[in-house]
């Protein structure tokens, strides 16, 4: 495969070939919009492949956590990211989540808020009937389950990046501080999954400015935050490929379990 730049400020890429669905793996150790050293991974898929090399797909529990390993391998995955906000404590999504016109999580940290009020949790990510994928404001549980036009939705945040330009952030030590951050985006004509270890020496992790300036420089028009921190997890070819936080080692083994998952599954 011949390899492509995506983003001219990046300071070490490593393009890999990983499937014959000719999806592509960067791996960047180093990028001068996030302050320290980096391990970040990006996984690209062409939008005008989807359907008829791959499909996206969730996986979730209502009531256990799992690893997003175990998620993407007993669906027999290409691919997978960690996905929204879940209980530690109770298992489960607290952000809403839909899943062929049934609510699969009806326990929320958002809630169905008033428009002027403001919450990191405002982000949807949506596979439309019509076989669209898209990245929008959140709209209301009603409104959702009312509507017949989803097959899926994904509810979690912030919005990141909207029609290209950086989305508003709240204050606050979630936005500020740097973290382990995943995050799912649209360009002109690819999905990218993304994730940013942090929390190790090697891997110092991102402000969600941070994040937001990195996605500008790659040319997202749409972005959105998912869960983090710990959940921080990206598997393909078998093996998670970035390094999970959770056991405070910088490898590949310190997985956190979580309640839902996007899975990247064959249609060939």
């Amino acid at each position: 495969m011949k390899a492509r730049n995506i983003c001219t400020i990046i300071i070490t890429l490593i393009p890999l070939t990983i499937f014959a669905q000719d999806i592509e793996h960067y791996s960047l150790l180093s990028d001068s919009t996030i302050k320290g050293q980096q391990n970040i991974h990006i996984l690209e898929f062409d939008l005008d492949e989807m359907g008829a090399l791959f499909e996206l797909d969730l996986a979730w529990s209502d009531s256990i956590l799992i690893t997003t390993s175990e998620f993407a391998e007993s669906n027999q995955s290409l691919a997978a990211i960690n996905g929204g906000f879940f209980s530690i404590k109770d298992g489960g999504a607290v952000t809403y989540l839909e899943y062929h016109g049934k609510q699969v999580s009806n326990r929320s940290w958002r809630g169905d808020l008033p428009v002027e009020q403001k919450t990191n949790m405002n982000a949807a990510l949506i596979l439309a009937k019509d076989g669209e994928l898209k990245i929008e404001n959140i709209r209301s549980s009603t409104e959702y389950l009312n509507s017949d036009e989803e097959q899926w939705v994904m509810t979690a945040g912030p919005m990141l990046i909207q029609s290209g330009i950086k989305s508003e952030l709240l204050n606050g030590s979630f936005t500020t501080k740097k973290h382990p951050r995943t995050c799912v985006a649209l360009t002109t004509n690819s999905l990218l999954l993304i994730t940013i270890d942090g929390r190790h020496e090697e891997a110092r992790g991102a402000s969600l400015t941070e994040l937001q300036n990195f996605l500008i420089n790659l040319n997202c028009i749409d972005a959105m935050n998912l869960d983090g921190g710990g959940s921080t997890t990206l598997w393909m070819n078998n093996e998670v490929i970035n390094c999970p936080s959770d056991n405070k080692k910088f490898d590949n083994k310190g997985e956190r379990k979580v309640a839902n998952i996007i899975l990247v599954l064959s249609t060939i």
